[in-house]
């Protein structure tokens, strides 16, 4: 359920690569059919792996969970007026509870002036960091920590802060076990401006101060001046995290994988993936191995420039067949199929789904999100199972919602999607039906 954050007003620009990228096996889809969505049952497709939900599903932990109920929260780091803020909307039974929303200020947070902001929102890194048992919270390019408790981390617990190697970092480090050594290590780019940057992994645990076991720092795979976006997963099925990187405007998207016998436990050289500018991991066939989906819209990053007449795609390899892609096309001409991509099981049948999003001007934010569903013969369907898109009016013109997360925010086995646009979050099954929707930030008369 991970997925990489965007352009537009409130998403970062994406950018679409040059490279070449050969041996693709192309299914070529001409025009895709909104399918109406049923909700009478979970029932696999005739010929699908997938089993519905069981105790050892429901037994995986909620991700991120900050206060340890069981329930999924709903964090989101945004920069706004050179300030970082951390809104939390703890998880429940019937999804986010906007009215127990808790804002974390800069202040609060313990984050620096001189850190780079945006105008983007952010995920924070939750992650169990220094193995108390309870989810600690990673926020903005400073490697601020606020230490996780019995009641999640508090403005007034105890915080750290990871040591950093230099300066030139934009974002958050993820987490993933790396080198497969059971400790959480972290993960983050380091942009050095005119000179080459460097993939800087922080090995765990991590002590209170938020100093790591160790810090290892990779000579950047990137062309100078590249910001890449990672993600991590298991592509590979070794147990070990492995890293892809993505949104560099020279590079293809590249995966590393986790687990080697190196310094930083990435393998030395990363492997190209097939053109495109964002990567997720998910299950889609069933078979317990993790596959890999690359989404490639063709839309430009600055809505001045034209998008070629073309259809997005998005690019799939499957876990029992590492060699071959498999490449599908999408929505209309110019449309922009596969500016965001997020996996998850909406039905909870056992096989993950994909979420794709349609966007035909990133710096417009207009959007429409699209679900292929898991399961099929041979994985994921080429025709979308469900359709939907949210706006709200404003000064300048509609702002449409955007992807931003995937999760089951409210413990029933099947996943839903978080959009967000206009300072405002949906919750929804990828169809017309709200399961919730909320302002950003609760109003005055609420507290904060």
């Amino acid at each position: 359920m991970h997925f990489p954050t965007a352009g537009g007003p409130f998403f970062r620009h994406l950018r679409v690569w040059h490279a070449v990228v050969a041996s693709l096996v192309v299914v070529a889809v001409v025009a895709f059919l909104v399918l109406r969505p049923s909700d009478d049952g979970v029932r696999p497709v005739p010929g699908s792996p997938c089993r519905p939900v069981d105790s050892a599903r429901e037994d995986t932990p909620a991700t991120p969970d900050l206060d340890g109920d069981g329930s999924v929260d709903l964090v989101h780091e945004i920069s706004r007026s050179l300030k970082v803020d951390v809104v939390v909307v703890p998880g429940s039974k019937r999804g986010p509870d906007h009215d127990r929303t808790t804002v974390l200020t800069q202040g609060d947070l313990g984050v620096p002036d001189d850190i780079q902001v945006g105008d983007d929102p952010l995920q924070p890194t939750v992650a169990d960091l220094d193995e108390d048992g309870h989810a600690d919270l990673v926020v903005s390019s400073a490697a601020q920590v606020l230490w996780g408790g019995p009641k999640g981390p508090r403005a007034d617990g105890p915080h750290g802060r990871v040591p950093l190697p230099g300066s030139g970092y934009h974002t958050a480090p993820i987490a993933g076990d790396f080198d497969g050594d059971g400790h959480t290590d972290l993960a983050v780019f380091k942009d050095s401006g005119e000179e080459q940057g460097e993939l800087v992994v922080l090995k765990g645990p991590f002590k209170h101060s938020g100093a790591p076991d160790r810090t290892v720092r990779i000579p950047s795979p990137v062309h100078k001046g590249a910001t890449p976006v990672l993600v991590a997963g298991d592509a590979n099925d070794d147990r070990a995290t492995d890293l892809a990187l993505y949104d560099s405007p020279w590079d293809p998207p590249l995966l590393f994988t986790g687990g080697a016998r190196t310094a930083g436990g990435l393998s030395k050289e990363p492997e190209r993936l097939p053109e495109g500018e964002n990567v997720v991991f998910g299950d889609f066939d069933g078979d317990g191995r993790q596959d890999v989906a690359v989404g490639r819209s063709f839309v430009n990053s600055y809505d001045e420039d034209d998008t070629p007449h073309r259809r997005g795609q998005v690019s799939v390899r499957y876990g029992k067949d590492p060699n071959k892609w498999a490449t599908m096309e999408g929505g209309d001409f110019k449309e922009g199929f596969g500016t965001r991509l997020a996996a998850a099981d909406f039905n909870g049948d056992g096989c993950d789904d994909l979420a794709v999003q349609l966007t035909k001007k990133k710096e417009e934010g207009d959007a429409r999100i699209e679900v292929l569903r898991g399961g099929s013969e041979h994985g994921l369907g080429s025709e979308p199972w469900r359709a939907t898109k949210r706006s709200v009016p404003g000064d300048d013109g509609a702002s449409d919602g955007q992807l931003f997360d995937t999760h089951d925010w409210d413990g029933d086995g099947r996943a839903e999607l978080a959009l967000f646009g206009g300072d405002r979050w949906w919750i929804t099954d990828g169809t017309e039906r709200d399961e919730a929707s909320f302002p950003l930030t609760p109003s005055k008369n609420q507290g904060s």
